[in-house]
């Protein structure tokens, strides 16, 4: 397996496919892996990775924004390419916020996939999981919490399953340490006022986390707009691969 290493020495698992102009995605979390194995976008040089901390990078801190910021400069680098395309979901468009104002000239396009906009989850949000969990028919507590951001009920486990694989361990440890620091940042929505690259958010019309939590990103950040596809949930790129497609190379082209 490919990997890079970082400048503090952590080898960070890559891989590159297709051919085009560049695009990095970052995938949620935190302390998860890269789940961007069934998004095609023909065209384009997909760069995925795993962040530290989880799936096939060292297990090893520190956890912190500036860390992981400094990570996924290591992947654009590694692109070649001074400017490139970012993609990030859930808590990997978080991410992608803070490259951004931190690196906003190594970027052409900034795409947000199911973010959880500037005020975080929603206070409807663990209530509604805990609702499907009692109906999951599932003895994996894992693949039945995944399944919970697919709109199709009837096919959530498989996919569930489908975007675990390869599965590996999640790191508690990262995902409480990185998010605590999140939450206590003092002004997001100043940072994101700085960003004028052009930003699409990305949402699913069925998300728990419904598309409205996007509305403070809409507003603090000056070059943004939003599509909502129906029918989908937290996954789009899964449940809808042909539309979300469609609206991201659009966009990037």
């Amino acid at each position: 397996m490919p990997h890079l290493r970082t400048d503090d020495g952590c080898r960070l698992w890559s891989e590159v496919s297709g051919d085009g102009p560049p695009v990095v995605l970052v995938h949620g979390g935190p302390g998860w892996w890269d789940v961007f194995h069934d998004l095609a976008l023909p065209g384009f040089t997909l760069h995925r990775w795993d962040q530290r901390g989880a799936g096939r990078s060292d297990r090893r801190g520190p956890y912190t924004l500036a860390r992981f910021v400094a990570d996924l400069e290591t992947i654009r680098r590694a692109t070649g390419h001074e400017q490139v395309a970012l993609i990030g979901h859930s808590w990997g468009a978080a991410l992608a916020l803070q490259y951004a104002a931190a690196h906003l000239d190594h970027l052409t396009h900034l795409i947000l996939v199911s973010s959880t906009g500037l005020d975080g989850t929603p206070p409807t949000y663990r209530v509604r999981v805990a609702e499907m969990l009692a109906h999951i028919p599932s003895d994996d507590p894992w693949i039945a919490r995944i399944s919970t951001g697919f709109a199709d009920r009837e096919t959530a486990l498989d996919h569930a399953r489908q975007l675990n694989t390869p599965r590996f361990e999640p790191n508690q440890e990262c995902a409480d340490a990185v998010l605590a620091e999140l939450r206590a940042l003092p002004d997001r929505a100043a940072a994101c006022r700085r960003i004028a690259v052009p930003t699409l958010l990305i949402h699913g019309a069925e998300d728990l986390r419904p598309p409205y939590v996007t509305d403070s990103l809409l507003e603090a950040l000056p070059n943004a707009e939003r599509v909502v596809l129906d029918g989908v949930a937290h996954y789009p790129w899964v449940e809808d691969p042909d539309d979300f497609q469609k609206v991201v190379r659009a966009f990037i082209s």
